[in-house]
C-alpha cells in the first residue's frame, strides 16, 4: 500500500510547495507594486509618507525633505506630446538618482512633483544636494520628435527637520512653500 501512496505524496508536496512558491512570489509583487510608481520605478507617495511617517518615530536627528517640481511640464506634454512627457519624468528620475547617495530616498510624489528625502543632511548639504539635482536637470538633453530640443528645469523647496517642523505633515507643507516661494522667484531656482 506504501507503494502506491508514496508517489502520490510526494506529488501532492511538489505542488503544494509549486503553489506556495508562487503564491510568495505574487505577494513580493503585490507589494513592490504598492510602493512603487511604475513610470518612474521610484517611491510612490504612499511609500514616501511611510519612510516619513517611520523617520519620526525613530526621531532621527538632521535631515532633510526636497520638494521639486518640473517647470513648465504642462507645455512639454501639451506641445510633444505625453510620450515625450514620460519620457522627461523617466529621465528626470534617473538623474536623481544619480547625483545622490545610496542612503537618500527619492520618490515621485506626483505627477511632475519628486521628493527627496536626504538623511544627516544640514541646510548647507540639502541645498549642495538640490544645486546639483538642478543642475544636472537643466543640463537633460531630451529631443523632440522633429530634433527640438526640450528644456527641462525644476524649481525646489527644501526643509529641516526638526528646524521647520514638528510633525511629518509640517515639514511637506514647509518644503512645499518653499517650492512654491522658488515657483514665485522665477523657478529654476531653490529656496527654503
Amino acid at each position: 500500500m506504501a507503494f502506491f501512496i508514496a508517489p502520490i505524496l510526494v506529488t501532492c508536496l511538489v505542488l503544494f510547495e509549486i503553489l506556495l512558491s508562487q503564491w510568495r512570489y505574487r505577494e513580493r509583487l503585490i507589494k513592490k507594486l504598492s510602493q512603487i510608481d511604475p513610470l518612474t520605478n521610484l517611491f510612490n507617495r504612499r511609500q514616501i509618507n511611510q519612510c516619513l511617517d517611520q523617520i519620526v518615530q525613530e526621531h532621527e536627528e538632521n535631515y532633510a525633505l526636497v520638494l521639486l517640481d518640473l517647470d513648465h511640464f504642462k507645455f512639454i506634454n501639451d506641445d510633444y506630446g505625453h510620450d515625450k512627457g514620460d519620457e522627461t519624468l523617466v529621465r528626470v528620475a534617473e538623474v536623481l538618482n544619480m547625483h545622490l547617495r545610496d542612503s537618500d530616498v527619492v520618490g515621485r510624489f506626483g505627477g511632475e512633483e519628486f521628493i527627496l528625502i536626504l538623511h544627516k543632511s544640514n541646510l548647507e548639504q540639502a541645498t549642495q544636494a538640490a544645486e546639483r539635482c538642478r543642475t544636472a536637470i537643466q543640463a537633460l538633453e531630451i529631443y523632440s520628435d522633429d530634433g527640438e530640443r526640450i528644456h527641462v528645469t525644476a524649481s525646489f523647496g527644501i526643509a529641516i527637520w526638526p528646524v521647520d517642523a514638528r510633525t511629518s505633515n509640517d515639514l511637506l507643507k514647509a518644503a512645499d512653500t518653499a517650492m512654491y516661494k522658488a515657483k514665485a522667484m522665477g523657478k529654476n531656482c531653490i529656496q527654503f
